[in-house]
């Protein structure tokens, strides 16, 4: 199917990690909004969540957006291996490959199939970028230990770490967390973040090296690195971290009450790591409000107006399995659907409180 593949320059790839909440749609859309200088293609699990300007739009397919400054915005499919070489199928194929990986993936799974020989004669792994939400570190431990054994493996892997939301940490708990991360990954470069604010340049044109599995990786059964090579099973990806969460999503086409959502989300369990998505509000129905919850952070902040869209409340939430019950999240939101709205509530400026 690939075999035809022009002989063109290898082209880099970037492998961005972090946990839920980390920060990483927002690099992402950092890099989208600035990026003029070559052409690149970013890879995530859903476009629809970055903040793609429709101004740059110039072409939209069935999981591709293809931008004016050149950049390419793609939907991972099952199979990473044969999205990428796709994309070096492009007649104007990326000068340079930047892929998401899943919030509870360990990237190094997914650098497995970037290792595979199909991939090395066209591309390469040219580092992996993890950030960091470093106010929910100290609670690591409190979340359960699959929370921070992944945390460790995806911070282990990286050739630079983003230390993000730095500004919401004092100074002793930045040289904590300095310190706590070097002992995983003495080698990396670390960067210190708010709102995931990095110079650009710094995060490419990294040398290329030969790349080996990282020596704290916690037991995820990748101790015989070559056996992919062997038989090409090519779903590493979707072997992951994944089956030990619990997912939760609600639609609503009925506007919520702002007082009550916010008693909802204050009260939401300590099991839910992330909770994200757009919300009608009952007292302003002409413009979206984008929902983020991290930890015990939620913020409250606007989005564009509805226009012609349809309004609608979509949630998406994940956590620890039974640490939750996903009928009774259903209902406290539900709930939000039969308060009575106050004129009062009416959301005016960004806010961000804690649960």
């Amino acid at each position: 199917m690939h075999d035809d593949l022009p002989r063109l320059p290898i082209v880099p790839i970037t492998l961005l990690a972090g946990f839920l909440g980390a920060g990483k749609t927002t690099l992402l859309n950092r890099l989208i909004a600035y990026q003029q200088n070559e052409r690149v293609a970013v890879l995530v699990n859903d476009f629809g969540s970055i903040n793609i300007d429709s101004a740059l739009v110039v072409n939209v397919e069935s999981d591709m957006v293809s931008l004016s400054n050149g950049c390419i915005c793609c939907t991972i499919r099952e199979d990473l291996l044969d999205t990428v070489l796709d994309l070096l199928e492009q007649p104007e194929p990326p000068q340079r490959i930047v892929i998401e990986a899943s919030g509870v993936s360990d990237p190094w799974a997914l650098a497995e199939t970037l290792l595979l020989p199909e991939v090395r004669e066209f591309a390469r792994l040219e580092s992996i970028i993890t950030l960091v939400d470093a106010e929910q570190v100290p609670h690591a431990q409190t979340l359960g230990m699959e929370y921070a054994s992944l945390l460790i493996n995806q911070i282990a892997v990286a050739d630079i770490l983003i230390l993000n939301k730095i500004d919401l940490i004092s100074e002793r708990e930045r040289h904590a967390l300095h310190e706590w991360v070097r002992q995983i990954v003495p080698q990396a470069r670390i960067l210190d973040a708010a709102y995931a604010d990095v110079p650009l340049a710094l995060l490419f044109d990294v040398p290329l090296t030969e790349r080996t599995p990282p020596a704290h990786t916690h037991q995820n059964d990748h101790h015989d690195h070559d056996h992919a090579h062997c038989d090409h099973d090519h779903d590493h990806a979707h072997h992951d971290h994944s089956t030990q969460f619990a997912t939760w999503s609600y639609t609503s086409d009925t506007p919520l009450t702002l007082d009550q959502l916010r008693i909802v989300l204050k009260s939401l369990p300590v099991g839910v790591f992330r909770l994200k998505g757009i919300v009608q509000l009952a007292e302003q129905r002409e413009r979206q409000v984008i929902v983020h919850v991290v930890g015990s952070r939620i913020q409250l902040t606007f989005g564009q107006d509805w226009g012609n869209t349809p309004a609608q409340t979509q949630l998406v939430a994940i956590g620890l399995p039974d640490s939750f019950d996903p009928t009774e999240l259903t209902h406290q939101f539900a709930a939000c659907e039969q308060a009575a709205p106050t004129a009062a509530a009416r959301l005016t400026a960004p806010e961000s409180f804690t649960r």
